[in-house]
């Protein structure tokens, strides 16, 4: 009777809050493919008269059955509390079925740490990251007229931007190594499938059958693979007895992601910790960032219109040696600002867990411990009344209006800042810590491609004219755009 007590008092504590839900249909596979709609539905509801409101989860974890979405007012309050209040590591480890699937942690002390780093060194990534895309694309990208080739866009970004990024923030031999490419260019595809394929099966039967699931398995094993590869950098790192905080401070001006990482781990850190927190860093900067600029290339040649202005801008950026002057990139910032408004990687960001019960100030709205919270990002993105009537279209030039009209604040228009009517990348203290690494990576190399190659949109290996594509989702995660890719042929300047 006590359990039943406990279900039936569960099942109760977000009756306060109002339901979004689909009229008829109530299906799991609609839920998957039309959240969009619904979160949007609720945020005009709901979330624009100053209310919560909530969302049944039919994918994402067993211990949560609903995500509250909050208002705006509410994220702007909750981004200046901690972790030990408002948990994104319980929320990252209930959406990927962590307790089932084995999918690792990362540190609470990571995000600092690589947040700090970056910033500190974001002049010389940056340097880094031209040369390596220089080198990277002379390798495996044609260099004269007479030798076009087409590119399928996840396929080419995927591992390009695994052995660009690896060669950042482990280093040269490890990011050398086909296997270890490989298993960072899984490891996040995984993630995904494992806690998807845990949930076809109930609870009570979930734990007894996730070994034996193949892309738990796979998880499984690359998380043992990786621990491997790296146990002797960590090692290399604790023989030196430089655990301690003033020996740790000079890493954060490292040329490696790992020394950045190293910087702020605690006194006593595991190697289960760090190779854990590696794994996590890596493949939040390669799947998320081949996605975004893949989209970005989808909508800049299927709009032929904005191509002119950025190649022109593209060229003046460029210096002699064939670098980047990265801040002369204006128009090519708002361009790819308007295409992650639009198409978000993520329909929602700021998943939290509470874990304690909090009362938020500004509405006096009550939420009990085991909540979990959300952000309508896409909806967000296209409200009317902060973007115009014409929120739901396409405008490469909406920012640098924004901007030239803003230009007091103008800063918080621009791709990688975290607001609250920009929410791709997070809000406040959690917000993605590599963000500028990725938007200056994505920078760089359309830079690249616009002064040095004539791109031709494809569809399945065929010319596309067909317009600016609809972008599908699947629960909260953009569809990759897998049957888009581009011809290149060397442009003779």
């Amino acid at each position: 009777m006590y359990r039943l007590y406990l279900a039936w008092r569960d099942s109760n504590v977000l009756n306060h809050i109002p339901t979004q839900e689909f009229a008829g249909d109530r299906s799991r596979a609609r839920y998957i493919s039309e959240l969009k709609d619904l979160l949007e539905s609720g945020y005009r509801k709901h979330n624009k008269a100053g209310d919560a409101f909530k969302v049944p989860v039919p994918i994402g974890g067993y211990s949560v059955k609903h995500r509250v979405v909050l208002p705006k007012d509410h994220l702007e309050e909750m981004k200046h509390l901690s972790n030990n209040v408002f948990s994104w590591a319980l929320a990252s480890a209930v959406i990927f079925a962590g307790d089932y699937t084995g999918a690792p942690d990362r540190g609470p002390w990571s995000g600092k740490a690589l947040r700090v780093g970056i910033h500190q060194n974001l002049g010389n990534i940056t340097k880094q990251l031209d040369d390596k895309i220089n080198q990277y694309f002379a390798a495996v990208l044609p260099q004269d007229p007479h030798t076009p080739k087409s590119i399928n866009f996840i396929e080419f970004f995927v591992p390009a931007i695994a052995k660009i990024t690896n060669s950042m923030l482990v280093g040269e031999e490890l990011s050398a190594d086909p296997e270890w490419i490989r298993q960072t260019c899984d490891f996040a595809v995984n993630r995904y499938t494992s806690a998807d394929d845990v949930r076809a099966w109930p609870p009570a039967l979930a734990y007894f059958v996730a070994p034996f699931i193949p892309s738990v398995r796979r998880l499984r094993q690359s998380r043992a693979y990786v621990k491997k590869q790296l146990t002797p950098m960590y090692e290399e790192l604790k023989r030196r007895e430089e655990l301690g905080v003033d020996s740790k401070a000079k890493y954060r001006k490292g040329s490696y992601g790992y020394e950045w990482l190293w910087s702020g781990t605690p006194e006593v850190v595991t190697l289960d910790d760090f190779s854990d927190t590696m794994m996590r860093t890596l493949i939040a900067s390669i799947h998320t960032t081949a996605k975004t600029i893949s989209i970005a290339l989808v909508d800049l040649l299927s709009q032929p219109q904005y191509l002119p202005t950025l190649r022109e801008e593209a060229r003046q950026a460029a210096r002699p040696d064939g670098s980047i002057d990265i801040d002369r990139l204006f128009a090519m910032d708002c361009f790819l600002k308007e295409s992650q408004r639009l198409t978000p990687v993520f329909l929602i960001t700021m998943n939290r867990i509470v874990t304690q019960p909090y009362t938020f100030k500004v509405s006096g709205l009550h939420l009990p411990v085991g909540t979990m919270t959300t952000a309508a990002t896409a909806a967000i993105a296209t409200d009317p009344d902060t973007f115009g009537v014409d929120s739901n279209s396409f405008d490469g030039h909406r920012f640098a209006r924004l901007r030239e009209a803003n230009d007091a604040g103008q800063s918080a228009f621009k791709m990688g800042m975290a607001t609250e009517d920009s929410l791709g990348f997070g809000l406040g203290s959690q917000a993605c810590p590599g963000r500028f690494f990725a938007v200056n990576q994505i920078k760089l190399m359309l830079a690249k491609f616009l002064t040095r190659w004539d791109l031709t949109l494809e569809k399945n290996g065929v010319k596309y004219e067909g317009g600016r594509p609809t972008y599908q989702y699947y629960d909260f995660s953009v569809v990759a755009p897998s049957e888009y890719g581009m011809e290149l042929r060397w442009l003779q300047v």
